[in-house]
């Protein structure tokens, strides 16, 4: 039987949708600026509110010289946006109680017990024992002093010593060749001394191989992106899915964009054949909708189906539980108003300022300029994507946290 909907309730849906449509105005004139202004060649956002898409769209191109736009199926670098996932993966491990977080490396890759510390006196470096081991609660929260050239200037020419000053660390066929040259190497600080970002995750991804018996990619696959159907999150992109793949570009003067090109940065790295590396700390490829389903599991308190879970509350709950102290996180020199949990950032009562998002709410993002944010208050859910060098639009990415922040809770 047919039923006429009554004309003010017509009215009413479209002034609504209206309405929501306004209140995201500002996000499209923050990227569609960025991109008249040759900063980017186009973007791509999307917002979940109460476990709903409530904003999906794709901005200018992904591949500015062939002007193929872009969509919102594109494929980004995510980078560092790969930690959380591999950090999740070996929570996995720490709940079926094959690892806990406070054992020792030692325990499980003897090579690091004979670790030593580098101590930088004038224009020379010496080496002095460990005050403790090296926990696996070190790794996830970045305190193992297994850091990077970029954090330790004046270490650089012991990280290129022992090969580990690549980008993406390509210098190594898999993540056991990396990671016997990490325990070689002397680390930057005393264990739990202080945040110190760099390889630490890739210790956790070798840790999850050894635990498991698995590579990493088959574990993710099997653990995280099949049960999550994240079907274009990938370390190495399938032939069929490389034209998806967004080109990356850095400005060549303030008005023109430059692609960036393997002879620049080794940015084909997804496009690789039969490669057995995988980047825990920044190697994967994904989309928004992909991460979308990730981030939609964490903010379910792990559940992702009916009586299915990734992880239990618990074990989630630690995941975002402060375990830098009264410290907070120090990244590329500068000092954060946040903490870091096991393998993300969250925000403090201080950190609010930034992007309005509640206390407890979780982020991070990646070297390609990509981000996502998990308001748990809120139920909300953002990813903003772009791909350019170098990492420089963090203040443009927390202002369009922040817009969709104001445009959720005027919906109130």
């Amino acid at each position: 039987m047919f039923y006429r909907i009554p004309t003010f309730v017509i009215c009413l849906l479209v002034s609504v949708q209206i309405l929501f449509a306004q209140n995201f105005h500002s996000i499209d004139s923050t990227i569609e600026k960025q991109i008249k202004q040759q900063k980017v060649s186009g973007a791509v956002a999307m917002i979940l509110h109460h476990n709903k898409v409530v904003f999906d769209k794709a901005y200018g191109y992904a591949d500015k010289a062939n002007q193929i736009p872009m969509t919102t199926e594109s494929i980004f670098r995510i980078a560092s946006q790969t930690k959380a996932i591999v950090s999740i993966a070996f929570m996995q491990l720490v709940e079926s109680g094959k690892i806990s977080l406070d054992d020792p490396i030692e325990k499980f890759i003897p090579a690091f017990q004979k670790q030593q510390v580098a101590i930088v006196e004038k224009d020379s470096i010496i080496l002095v024992g460990k005050n403790r081991s090296v926990t696996i609660r070190d790794l996830m929260s970045h305190q193992s002093g297994i850091s990077s050239a970029d954090e330790y200037p004046k270490l650089k020419k012991l990280y290129a010593a022992y090969q580990l000053d690549k980008p993406l660390n390509n210098a190594f066929l898999s993540l056991k060749e990396e990671v016997d040259q990490i325990a070689k190497m002397p680390l930057a600080h005393q264990p739990g001394e202080r945040f110190s970002y760099g390889l630490s995750t890739n210790v956790i991804g070798r840790l999850i191989e050894i635990i498991s018996g698995e590579s990493l990619d088959s574990y993710l696959q099997k653990n995280i992106f099949n049960p999550l159907q994240m079907k274009d999150t990938y370390f190495y992109l399938p032939k069929e899915k490389q034209n998806r793949l967004v080109k990356v570009y850095m400005n060549k003067r303030a008005d023109s964009l430059l692609e960036v090109t393997p002879d620049i940065y080794p940015i084909n790295y997804p496009k690789a054949e039969n490669k057995g590396y995988y980047s825990a700390i920044g190697g994967l490829v994904s989309t928004t909708h992909d991460y979308a389903k990730f981030l939609s599991c964490l903010l379910q308190d792990g559940q992702y189906a009916k009586n299915k879970r990734l992880l239990k509350k618990e074990t989630l709950d630690q995941f975002t539980s402060n375990q830098l102290g009264e410290k907070t996180f120090i990244f590329g020199g500068m000092k954060s108003l946040n903490n870091f949990g096991l393998g993300v950032g969250l925000t403090t009562k201080q950190g609010t300022i930034l992007n309005n998002a509640s206390e407890g709410s979780f982020f991070w993002g990646g070297a390609f300029n990509t981000a996502y944010m998990v308001d748990k208050k809120r139920n909300l859910i953002t990813l903003f994507y772009f791909q350019r060098i170098p990492f420089d639009l963090p203040p443009v990415l927390s202002s369009l946290e922040k817009q969709a922040i104001l445009a959720i809770d005027q919906q109130k």
